[in-house]
């Protein structure tokens, strides 16, 4: 049976000593080389370091230098930047069906918008139905349920006037006044749908709504309703001008700028290009100052009580923040008065600008935002504390007047 198995004989390998020759040799050129590359390098790198210590030096004596090579080193980077971004715009072909595509898609977002608006007709009594003292203006849709729909329009509540409203340019329903904001040129109706069909009832859409606190420069937004001045026209823009404590009365609130100056007359809901409303393009609270956008953020809750029948109440002062150059130069912290308005409750008892907020009806109001929603607690005809600060010249005193809450 042993010669069956497989015999194997074991060899070592050849030629071990031509291999670690080789070897040898491959380590001895690897590091001439490596000592070659070395002496290049602490030669060079010599020379650099002297160079960089002379520039240390010169940089330590003259430290503008340091933030001109900063500044131009971060405009340099900006315009290798700006190259790429132009590099691709220029790379980027947008034909003719790309500009039709964007447009299109405008056209969808204003279509669709659309069925949320409403034709709102104002009968003047004692006028014919022709007469210039009727109006016609364009509404939204708040809310809508089985029962009826609330609508806002913008422009003024005329004392005994009745109020028609016309759903998707052919349904025309009688409608109520719910409740009003002079100031704010706000007008909310309502109107009973129980006449309604199913059909026609599930053609009336709600205005989907916004976060107009998401909005940046530079957004594109869509002006559905008057903004050319006629009912049913529509505008695009753009936002130009942001930031969030603008001084307003009895508020603080968002500024909101666009590139559209519209027309005397002009008044509009502004769209983002998701389709939600994010704000209104109206008269502003000062006449004189024109036309305005108020953020819908600001707005809603405002909105909603007058939708509930309540009122919205009025003292007349325009306020700010405190901010931090303000506690520097040593005025207290409160809700600063910047203007007041004229022939307002706040202006009947002598509240002056420069005035510091403290309390309103006994609770402290440390910020805009607090005044505002104390003073919305307060019932019009209500005659309510004022704890402010007022600076005599030498020193701030504590003063406390009494001020009858008016509706806005």
């Amino acid at each position: 049976m042993e010669e069956h198995f497989i015999r194997e004989k074991i060899v070592g390998p050849k030629g071990k000593w031509k291999k670690r020759l080789k070897k040898a040799v491959l380590i001895l050129l690897s590091g001439g080389l490596f000592g070659i590359a070395a002496a290049f390098s602490f030669f060079f790198l010599g020379k650099r370091l002297s160079q960089g210590e002379a520039e240390q030096a010169k940089e330590s004596i003259a430290l503008v230098e340091e933030s001109t090579e900063a500044a131009s080193e971060s405009t340099a980077e900006t315009e290798a930047i700006e190259d790429v971004v132009q590099s691709e715009l220029q790379k980027f072909d947008f034909s003719v069906s790309s500009y039709d595509s964007l447009m299109s898609n405008a056209k969808t977002l204003i279509s669709e918008g659309e069925k949320s608006l409403v034709e709102v007709s104002i009968h003047t009594p004692g006028e014919d139905s022709l007469s210039e003292a009727n109006q016609h203006c364009t509404g939204v849709i708040l809310k809508k349920t089985k029962e009826e729909a609330v609508i806002l329009f913008l422009g003024e509540a005329k004392a005994g006037a009745g109020y028609e409203v016309t759903f998707n340019r052919e349904k025309k329903l009688p409608a109520t006044l719910r409740g009003k904001s002079g100031r704010d040129r706000w007008v909310v109706l309502t109107v009973e749908l129980s006449s309604l069909t199913d059909k026609e009832w599930e053609k009336i859409q709600e205005m989907p709504r916004g976060n107009s606190r998401l909005l940046q420069k530079g957004d594109t937004v869509l002006l559905l309703g008057s903004p050319l001045g006629q009912a049913y026209s529509s505008a695009l823009s753009t936002i130009g001008v942001l930031s969030y404590d603008k001084a307003s009365e009895d508020r603080v609130g968002e500024e909101i700028k666009m590139q559209f100056s519209g027309e005397e007359n002009s008044t509009a809901f502004v769209l983002n290009t998701k389709g939600e409303w994010v704000g209104f393009y109206t008269e502003a609270e000062d006449r004189k100052a024109g036309r305005q956008i108020i953020g819908i953020s600001d707005a809603l809750e405002s909105l909603e009580r007058l939708s509930n029948g309540g009122i919205l109440p009025y003292f007349g002062v325009k306020i700010q923040n405190s901010s931090k150059t303000m506690k520097e130069l040593g005025i207290p912290e409160g809700v600063y008065v910047t203007e007041v308005v004229e022939d307002s409750p706040a202006y009947s008892v002598g509240i002056l600008p420069g005035d510091i907020i403290k309390k309103l009806n006994g609770k402290s109001v440390d910020t805009g935002k607090a005044f505002q929603d104390t003073l919305q607690e307060q019932a019009e005809g209500a005659v309510v504390p004022v704890e402010l600060l007022r600076y005599n010249g030498k020193e701030y005193v504590e003063l406390v007047l009494s001020c009858p809450i008016q509706a806005r």
